[in-house]
């Protein structure tokens, strides 16, 4: 499937749930968050799908995107043009940091993970103990009564729809076109055979280095419309590493093997903990119910809900063909 159409595909399908839930505030903040860990399983997919780099720690990215949107605005009055340029050029210069320091050193695999892992929890301690942000109270931004599209503070919810949908889009297109450029194919080598790929001639450290930044950049992203949308951040839900362990639940269960794959994670399983959540007689009846959801998945579709579709949609066409 080329890009355009993969593309094209994913936008028809967001259409047509926007459209479906644009009647319900309720539904259409439901479409928001799908829409917001989709983003953010699907940037995170773009790392450790492939190229292989299993991050634990990127909910560090989201929350420096969120706290910069939030500080800003409520300490200086600063606009979104301001804070969400702010908080993306932060995250990519912290990947850099990050990236540089464990590239330097050959860490991979579990290593890695345990090292972004490490990054992500100083950041949440820090923010915590620190009164400027809020500490673990976090920080309420201010609300107007009225619309003010230059703060992106509206009263309904379907701005946020599209603006969410537009990130998302975005995302999956500039994916689907590294995937099919030399950017892509050296990034998938350095994910099967690195030692094989560097011995052709590609710079692992240059190509794994760009994959973290443009994926902390995308999270960022995602953490300043976090902000914008909720009104409120602390420590818990934009730098905790719940949030992380969120992206690679979307990415396995939808499957790693596609791009989009964790956006049909995230269709399924966000919209499926919040009516649990907000339905559930028993107390913690949404946890434990959730938790066998996503074992009986792991258990009978270990290739991802869209990996066994797209898989039984290729074998109907081999049979018809």
């Amino acid at each position: 499937m080329s890009s355009f159409r993969t593309v094209t595909m994913v936008a028809a399908v967001l259409l047509a749930a926007f459209v479906a839930v644009s009647g319900n505030r309720y539904y259409m903040d439901i479409f928001i968050f799908t829409c917001f860990y989709g983003t953010l399983a699907v940037c995170w997919n773009m790392m450790a799908g492939l190229t292989g780099l299993m991050s634990l720690g990127h909910a560090l990215f989201v929350g420096i995107g969120a706290y910069s949107v939030a500080w800003g605005m409520s300490v200086h009055g600063w606009s979104p043009v301001v804070t969400w340029p702010l908080g993306v050029g932060l995250a990519v210069a912290a990947a850099f940091v990050i990236g540089m320091l464990c590239f330097r050193y050959g860490l991979r695999g579990y290593f890695f993970a345990i090292a972004t892992l490490a990054f992500g929890e100083v950041a949440f301690f820090t923010v915590s103990a620190t009164e400027t942000l809020g500490r673990s109270d976090g920080m309420i931004m201010p609300i107007s009564s009225a619309d003010i599209p230059g703060q992106l503070q509206f009263f309904e919810k379907w701005p946020y729809a599209l603006i969410i949908m537009t990130i998302l889009i975005g995302t999956i297109g500039i994916g689907e076109a590294l995937m099919k450029s030399r950017t892509g194919y050296y990034w998938r080598a350095l994910r099967d055979n690195e030692q094989a790929a560097e011995a052709l001639g590609v710079n692992a450290r240059a190509f794994k280095l760009r994959c973290f930044m443009l994926s902390a950049g995308i999270s960022a992203l995602c953490g300043a419309f976090y902000a914008n949308y909720v009104a409120f951040v602390d420590p818990r839900s934009v730098l905790g590493v719940e949030l992380s362990i969120q992206m690679l639940v979307y990415s396995i269960v939808g499957g790693m093997s596609l791009l989009w794959g964790p956006l049909v994670g995230a269709a399924v399983l966000v919209p499926f903990s919040i009516l649990l959540r907000d339905y559930s007689a028993m107390p913690g009846g949404d946890i434990v119910v959730y938790a066998v959801l996503l074992a009986v998945l792991a258990l009978l579709l270990p290739q991802g809900i869209a990996g066994w579709f797209v898989g039984k949609w290729r074998r109907t066409a081999d049979v018809v063909s």
